[in-house]
C-alpha cells in the first residue's frame, strides 16, 4: 500500500522489507498488472545473493523458488500471470 507522499520505488522496497525482511538496494519499475481485486506494480529489486527471505507482517511463508517450479505451487492467478510475463522478458 502506497503511503501519503511515498514514491512507488520506495514503497516497493518498504513492502519487500516488511513482508520478507529482505533489504533491497534499488527498485526498478517493470510493469503493472490489474487483477480482479488488486492493482499490482511489479518491480525488480536488487538483493544480495546470500539473502534469505523470512515471513513477516502479513504473509505466513516465503522462500526462493525457481521460476520453472511456480506452476507446481499454489499461487494466485495474478501471481501466475506476473511470473509468466516476467519469464517472457528474459
Amino acid at each position: 500500500m502506497l503511503k501519503r507522499g511515498e514514491h512507488l520505488p520506495d514503497a516497493a522496497l518498504r513492502e519487500l522489507r516488511e513482508e520478507t525482511r529482505l533489504l533491497g538496494k534499488s527498485a526498478k519499475f517493470l510493469f503493472q498488472h490489474r487483477g480482479r481485486q488488486k492493482h499490482h506494480h511489479v518491480f525488480f529489486c536488487d538483493v544480495p545473493k546470500s539473502a534469505k527471505p523470512r515471513a513477516s507482517n502479513e504473509i505466513l511463508r516465503c522462500r526462493w523458488v525457481h521460476v520453472a517450479d511456480i506452476q507446481r505451487i499454489a499461487t494466485s492467478a495474478p501471481t501466475r500471470t506476473i511470473v509468466k510475463a516476467l519469464n517472457g522478458k528474459r
